[in-house]
């Protein structure tokens, strides 16, 4: 994985990590969050084609929310999404 990012263009890389970890772990989707430079929000690290788009990045806040406490206890947390056995994992990176 490390390779393929590495060989990428580095606009592509993030996308390229995303879509190995989403082959490899059989995933619906996959997504990587930043918090913002106040610390209070987190916001999606956009895909490569949607650099231009000329929209605003969705902020989501932080406080008492899943994010806040995977990102305080640097541990993951699996939720259940109720759509049969799929579940939602939030790592820290």
């Amino acid at each position: 994985m490390l390779r393929a990012a590495e060989t990428a263009p580095p606009v592509e890389s993030l996308d390229v990590v995303a879509r190995i970890l989403k082959d490899r772990l059989g995933a619906v989707s996959v997504s990587f969050l930043i918090t913002d430079f106040t610390g209070s929000s987190v916001v999606g690290l956009g895909a490569a084609g949607s650099v231009a788009t000329g929209t605003t990045a969705r902020r989501i806040p932080l406080a008492g929310t899943v994010y806040d406490d995977v990102i305080r206890t640097q541990r993951p947390t699996v939720e259940s999404t109720g759509r049969g056995t799929q579940v939602r994992v939030v790592a820290p990176v």
